[in-house]
């Protein structure tokens, strides 16, 4: 247990500095023994970090040159935790927009599928989620979980399995991008809270009522709001 604790310990410290841009592509790492020494950790432990940074290619090993950070265009960004990294970044506008490109590319799509798929079951579990989102605000972290649960609910009822697992993937990632926007609400009047439930609430009923079309427009109407949003957090 020591071993694994001081092994994600340092795992997760080196792939934020090198996600993070503290650590650049095409700098080299130190050696294993170097960093061993630096960390207060076996060279065993730093071999194994060293591992699950290379299978998520951020950094490769050469023969007779070392260990290189690798082109950001070479990162497995779909890791649970490379898209943690980069969510957890200060300056993070950027990869939050881009996040939101990626939600802009599949969730219309998958909330016309919900519209179309939905059975009796998947509706209610929808209204409840929604019910839940209402109750949450003014607890930033139960907005977040709320909120995230009511998008499940939506991709859960259009029933296609590949969806669900990629929303999965972006978990970490999604709750970052929540937190900023529903920091960004709170520091606005009552009506931008306001705005953002009636938003929720118009795909909710579209969805409930078999409207695809309609769900579809609205859900991308709420992912452009999403993007003023990020970009006003950063001004």
């Amino acid at each position: 247990m020591a071993f694994q604790n001081l092994s994600e310990q340092l795992f997760h410290a080196l792939g934020r500095k090198i996600v993070q841009g503290k650590i650049k592509p095409g700098e080299h790492l130190p050696k294993v023994e170097l960093l061993s020494e630096m960390n207060g950790v076996s060279r065993t432990v730093v071999r194994e970090v060293l591992k699950g940074l290379a299978a998520r290619r951020l950094i490769k090993s050469y023969t007779k040159i070392g260990t290189v950070v690798q082109p950001r265009s070479k990162w497995q960004w779909w890791d649970p935790e490379v898209l943690s990294w980069a969510a957890e970044a200060e300056n993070n506008q950027t990869f939050l927009l881009q996040l939101t490109e990626v939600r802009l590319a599949i969730e219309p799509a998958a909330v016309e599928l919900a519209a179309n798929n939905a059975t009796e079951k998947d509706i209610q579990e929808i209204k409840k989620r929604y019910e839940q989102l209402e109750q949450a605000f003014g607890d930033e972290p139960k907005w977040v979980e709320a909120d995230y649960e009511f998008h499940s609910s939506i991709l859960a009822a259009s029933h296609n399995e590949l969806m669900l697992s990629l929303l999965d993937t972006l978990r970490k990632a999604l709750e970052k991008s929540r937190q900023t926007t529903i920091h960004v609400i709170h520091q606005h009047s009552p009506s931008a809270y306001e705005e953002v439930i009636v938003r929720h609430k118009k795909i909710m009923e579209a969805v409930c009522r078999g409207d695809g079309a309609t769900a579809r427009v609205r859900m991308k109407e709420l992912l452009e709001r999403v993007s003023q949003l990020i970009v006003n957090a950063s001004e």
